[in-house]
């Protein structure tokens, strides 16, 4: 490497990695990577911390997480490897495409067997299959919105069109089932509207990353019966069901028994493989929207129990 290359990570990552003194009661099981700018992402999402345009932008957080600036030298020579997989997450700036295949053949040099996954904005084909070359299995597509009116609300970058065709080139370059277009609940969609979207992903051989919204205070405002709906619609399509002959969406309720073994399995933070990103959209004082882990399940079943039993579904 001839110029030295900062990237963001999680601290979650950098505690497991010894790199930080910072206690957590979960561990992360996915090395957590955020492609750096000094100025933030040129994209001009409003709900993102990341995003040089947003009204409250604090270029230090991600979500509920803090993401301290390290660089890659640093990085290797305390690598270990105690992860199941590494993600790293782009930002735009110039030159960000050809950036993240220089830190993805970095990672490569002292990680040389763990998967990798990319989330990144629409890039041009050729970028994505020299990605699959570095070990990239698994692609995370930011769509973010339910809707065409909500994607241009909230400021995503590009066009709406544009990010489905490239959800098509993503499943062409890596397989159905290996593209995760990542979806957050409560940015103004009713749940029909963002089931019909998820359905018209898997259509396509993409499959569902969702994430519930977080707003400036780092809290989430989504209504927790809401999620646990939108999460058990993911599962009955990930099962190859319709979600419509199970879900009352206007009384958000369920109509009908779920057919799924291990319905809890719903529940689970949803993405890659390996990925559980504890705590990233929720506090751990509660509700836990997305939970990281069997431990944590099993601390929190009862509170889940009554949960779903809000909305007509008992476990």
């Amino acid at each position: 490497m001839t110029r030295k290359i900062y990237v963001r990570v999680s601290i979650g990552t950098l505690a497991k990695l010894g790199l930080l003194d910072f206690k957590y009661s979960e561990s992360p099981t996915t090395a957590y990577l955020l492609q750096y700018s000094p100025i933030g992402c040129s994209g001009g999402c409003r709900f993102c911390l990341q995003s040089c345009r947003a009204l409250f932008r604090s270029s230090d957080r991600l979500g509920r997480v803090t993401w301290p600036t390290v660089d890659l030298e640093t990085l290797a020579s305390s690598w270990k490897s105690v992860f199941t997989r590494v993600c790293l997450q782009t930002v735009i700036k110039p030159g960000f495409h050809l950036e993240a295949l220089e830190i993805l053949r970095f990672i490569r040099s002292f990680e040389y067997v763990k998967p990798l996954s990319l989330a990144i904005t629409p890039v041009p084909k050729h970028i994505l299959e020299e990605a699959r070359k570095l070990g990239v299995d698994s692609l995370g597509v930011g769509l973010d919105a339910a809707t065409k009116g909500l994607f241009e609300t909230w400021g995503k970058p590009y066009s709406w069109d544009l990010y489905w065709l490239f959800i098509k080139r993503g499943v062409e370059v890596y397989g159905a089932g290996n593209v995760y277009v990542h979806l957050i609940a409560g940015l103004g969609e009713s749940l029909r509207e963002l089931v019909y979207t998820m359905k018209r992903i898997y259509e396509l051989g993409g499959r569902v990353a969702l994430f519930n919204y977080i707003n400036e205070k780092g809290t989430s405002p989504v209504s927790i019966q809401y999620y646990r709906l939108a999460q058990i619609a993911r599962l009955l399509l990930e099962q190859g069901l319709n979600p419509d002959e199970y879900i009352d969406y206007e009384h958000l309720k369920t109509v009908r028994d779920v057919p799924v073994n291990r319905l809890e399995e719903a529940f689970y933070t949803s993405g890659c493989p390996g990925c559980n990103r504890p705590f990233y959209n929720e506090s751990p004082r509660g509700p836990i929207y997305n939970i990281p882990s069997r431990q944590m399940l099993d601390a929190y079943i009862e509170r889940l129990r009554e949960e779903l039993g809000s909305i007509g579904v008992h476990l």
